[in-house]
């Protein structure tokens, strides 16, 4: 029989997510529609999606691969864009070191900025059980989602003109991420930051405004953490 608790947050981590999930899909389908603008086919970047699981680490080897760039180089940008995960681990370590061995290994392959808010705009997810259940239902949801405008993406790629709004969708998915965020000033703060920044940045090439604003966002938490304490 599945615990009341149980339904009531996996409930409230599908409404939760939702709203976000909504929000990165237009990155989704400029990543895949990107994809196949530059030669690759649907399914394997969907696969790529699955693997990578972050939109400015997958959007920038694909474009230094097409102006010419080296494999090591073209993978070397996408694991400096992923580095700021190596913070959210940091910080998210206490929430994983409870958890059940299969957990440990698979549950980081759902860290991504979205999911890292999700949970630290939440205060009640000291038990293991519960962390796992959100972080699970939070995380899949939004990989899903992520994968399926991919393809999506990738399939209506032909049938777009030559280039990709990939700046504003970069925009849109800070936006998303900064309405659930108003009740509270902090998170209000940081999100404006980020948001703020993304969007001077927007010309910027390869994702570059996106990485920016979210750098920023961490930065405006941290100073406001220093503050605090």
């Amino acid at each position: 029989m599945t615990h009341p608790s149980t339904t009531t947050g996996g409930l409230r981590a599908v409404r939760e997510t939702l709203p976000v999930a909504l929000s990165v899909a237009p990155f989704g389908l400029v990543i895949g529609a990107t994809g196949t603008q530059l030669g690759l086919a649907p399914v394997p970047d969907m696969a790529v999606a699955a693997t990578v699981f972050a939109g400015a680490a997958h959007f920038a080897p694909l474009t230094m691969s097409a102006a010419g760039a080296g494999v090591l180089a073209a993978l070397g940008a996408g694991v400096l864009i992923n580095a700021r995960l190596l913070l959210y681990s940091a910080a998210l370590e206490p929430r994983f070191r409870g958890q059940p061995r299969w957990f440990r290994w698979f549950g980081p392959a759902l860290l991504i900025d979205q999911t890292y808010l999700m949970v630290l705009a939440r205060d009640d997810l000291d038990d293991p059980r519960r962390f796992r259940r959100y972080w699970l239902g939070a995380g899949g949801l939004l990989m899903a989602c992520w994968v399926s405008m991919v393809g999506v993406g990738g399939v209506l790629g032909p049938l777009l003109p030559a280039g990709s709004p990939l700046d504003a969708a970069a925009v849109v998915v800070l936006a998303g991420m900064l309405g659930p965020r108003l009740a509270a000033w902090r998170p209000a703060v940081v999100a404006l930051v980020a948001l703020f920044v993304a969007t001077a940045g927007a010309p910027l090439p390869g994702g570059v405004g996106l990485v920016a604003g979210i750098v920023a966002g961490i930065a405006a938490g941290a100073l406001l953490d220093r503050r605090r304490s």
